[in-house]
């Protein structure tokens, strides 16, 4: 063959080898891939046990470490390096930083790794390396990890096939509800919020007595209504407490695994000899407390928010404590409003409850996530008595092989005696050789291997009464084994006393207060009450003062000019008030306008203010107002038995209910009619009562 032809000959097995594949559908099978993998290997949780891969491994890997809440604390560097070199080869720093976030009260409701040293704070400082800091299992981790040694959950081979890992945990901690989660996987993400240990009890114990009640199989979930579980689970509770507002946000995260609601921070304001102060006890959760004080002094100095003379944080071990100084002149409550607003002291919570189950990404809700863990961990209790009731097993068939060898213990010692070794007296003992004078044997392989390995003084000693009560007591325990496998009922009882005595240990108060009624904050929240005065000038220019403003002047001073206006533009009306009072301003066409007081606008006592028609969108060029008439809003707002006295030029009075005009708005509305032609006006209005 040519030289050329061996190379067309190449040429062609080349090209066998070549697979012709559309470039998009590649893309689209890889990308697809590329997303699983990451959803469920990374950003998810398991809806079993709420755990992402990293943070099981962390957990298991410190269990088998030895790094349990009865051991000593060990270097995080040590839990560290056995996780990343057994089952998670994707960087320490990853490790270290999940574990760090299990050990942080602020970050986690209920901990579950216990840490030692600098582990960060709510401030966001960053912890100190993994050398220095140490770690061991929190004690609530034990029901995490509880009897995996039993094979209870399944095992998969590590990264290099070195090493088997769960691929879920045991869990009697319902962790998903309780300690939440957060990821950003591709195309998804996950938030869940955290709750309390003992609400969650309550929900699963009613979820479970359905069940019974209903006899329900465990595949299909128990129709409950939402509001019976909010009866136990009254909404998230966060490690770091605050004020939850907003019920109907909260139903439906639990309906249908999305929902949103406001997080706000709690405070106290303080009037007293000290001053005007505001005192921050607890921020929402996952603020910062450094970051969101540098924003609110960014605030300040922007003259976003108004009122602020100094800011401290006085934080300690015992908890938050921020200390806001007021200006004597502002209003707390409209200054804290201000913060409420525009910083993070009030925050908006929506939660997108997505996990990982039956190995797909599934949104949560309540009822799923209580029903999931029911069955995970019903089957965990299941496998438990099924390894249980074997081990049980085997040992009464080894006691009752020692009773049958005690009922014969001469001729067992004899071929004990007769034997070359342990290997020829097992085979006597079984009955596969006979030894002279010496009825044969048929004890088990098991049997023959436990007498066997028993010295011949052992035997002959052995405590028969000992044996057979032991024999006794595992028949008992056998018989409960088997009742559990076979019984659901059981199962169930099991699962909820379990849970009661996990209750019993860890259950505490619950940290966030449930406000059922949503924000709504007005604009009037962040208007300060104070005393103005009101002025109207013959042009109809209109604004407002403090009446600061306007100070009392001593015999033979100089004196002010209260109410400064260009020569020709006289005050025609001027009405003292409270800035969140309503005004009703009545024309001389018989109209009146809703306006509140604060509305109007603010000026020095030279300024202008701003034409009456920039305010009142309804008034007419031909229109005159005749009176201004400041009311509470107490009064706005119940306005029983308080009247309004109307009279006209030509002598007509009328009188008319206060409630009919406490909904006026600035486009207005006719108080008092006139026909047309007629030259008569409205001149007064006086408010009256039936006394």
């Amino acid at each position: 063959m040519t030289s050329e032809e061996e190379g067309e000959a190449g040429t062609q097995e080349n090209n066998e080898n070549i697979l012709n594949h559309s470039l998009n559908e590649e893309m689209k099978t890889s990308y697809i891939n590329y997303a699983m993998s990451v959803i469920i290997g990374r950003a998810l949780p398991d809806a079993r046990d709420g755990l992402k891969p990293v943070h099981r491994r962390v957990l298991y890997g410190m269990h088998e470490g030895g790094h349990t809440s009865e051991k000593k604390y060990s270097k995080s560097a040590r839990s560290v390096g056995e996780v990343m070199g057994k089952y998670h080869p994707h960087g320490d720093q990853s490790i270290y930083d999940t574990m760090v976030r299990m050990a942080q009260d602020f970050s986690l409701r209920y901990p579950l790794v216990d840490g030692q040293g600098n582990f960060g704070s709510i401030d966001g400082d960053p912890p100190a390396a993994m050398r220095y800091t140490e770690s061991r299992l929190d004690k609530i981790s034990k029901h995490m990890l509880e009897d995996i040694e039993k094979k209870i959950v399944d095992f998969q081979a590590n990264f290099d096939d070195s090493e088997m890992e769960p691929t879920v945990l045991p869990a009697r901690l319902p962790n998903l509800l309780l300690n939440g989660s957060d990821g950003i996987a591709v195309g998804m993400a996950t938030r869940i919020p955290p709750h309390n240990l003992t609400e969650v009890a309550g929900a699963i114990r009613l979820h479970v007595n359905t069940i019974l009640k209903e006899s329900k199989d465990s595949s299909r979930i128990p129709n409950i209504p939402i509001e019976e579980y909010m009866q136990h689970v009254k909404g998230p509770d966060f490690p770091t407490g605050a004020t939850i507002h907003g019920i109907d946000g909260i139903v439906d995260m639990y309906s249908t695994g999305k929902g949103r609601f406001h997080v706000r921070s709690k405070c106290d304001v303080l009037d007293d000899t000290s001053g005007k102060r505001i005192i921050i006890h607890e921020i929402p959760y996952q603020v910062k407390k450094s970051d969101m004080l540098v924003h609110i002094a960014e605030l300040v100095s922007k003259e976003v928010v108004t009122g602020i003379r100094d800011i401290r944080d006085e934080s300690s071990k015992e908890g938050i404590r921020v200390v806001i100084e007021v200006k004597s002149n502002s209003d707390p409550h409209a200054v804290l409003n201000q913060l409420f607003r525009s910083s993070r002291l009030q925050e908006s919570y929506s939660a997108n409850m997505m996990g990982i189950l039956d190995g797909k990404p599934v949104l949560l809700s309540l009822p799923v996530m209580l029903h999931t863990y029911v069955r995970h961990r019903e089957e965990i209790i299941e496998r438990r008595a099924v390894f249980d009731l074997e081990k049980a097993e085997s040992r009464a068939h080894i006691l009752e092989g020692l009773v049958k060898a005690q009922e014969r213990i001469e001729d067992v010692l004899k071929a004990g005696r007769g034997s070359s070794g342990r290997e020829q007296f097992e085979s006597i003992l079984q009955g596969s050789e006979k030894l002279p004078k010496i009825a044969k044997f048929n004890f088990t392989k098991s049997q023959a291997k436990a007498i066997a390995e028993r010295r011949l003084y052992q035997l002959s000693r052995l405590d028969v009464d000992k044996v057979t009560d032991e024999f006794e007591d595992l028949k008992i325990k056998i018989a409960d084994l088997q009742d559990i496998i076979k019984s659901r009922p059981r199962r169930l009882e099991i699962l909820i006393l379990e849970l009661d005595d996990m209750v019993e240990k860890h259950g505490d108060e619950r940290l966030s207060e449930i406000d059922p009624m949503p924000l709504s904050m007005d604009r009037e929240d962040l208007v300060a009450e104070e005393a103005i005065v009101i002025s109207l000038t013959t042009d109809n220019y209109i604004r407002h003062l403090p009446v600061e403003a306007f100070r009392l002047q001593n015999r033979g001073g100089k004196g002010l000019k209260g109410v400064a206006t260009k020569d020709e533009d006289a005050p025609s009306k001027i009405v003292t008030c409270f800035s969140k009072d309503r005004l009703l301003i009545f024309t001389d066409k018989g109209r009146v306008y809703g306006l509140r007081a604060w509305e109007t606008p603010s000026a020095s006592r030279y300024g202008k203010g701003s034409h009456i028609r920039n305010l009142l969108g309804g008034i007419r060029d031909d229109e005159k107002v005749i009176s201004i008439l400041p009311m509470e809003r107490s009064l706005i707002e119940n306005p029983e038995g308080h009247f309004l006295m109307f009279a006209t030029a030509n002598g007509r009075i009328k009188k008319s209910k206060l409630s009919e005009y406490a909904r006026i708005n600035r486009n207005g509305k006719f108080a008092l009619k006139f026909a047309d032609g007629d030259s008569d006006n409205l001149v007064s209005v006086r408010p009256a009562t039936d006394s």
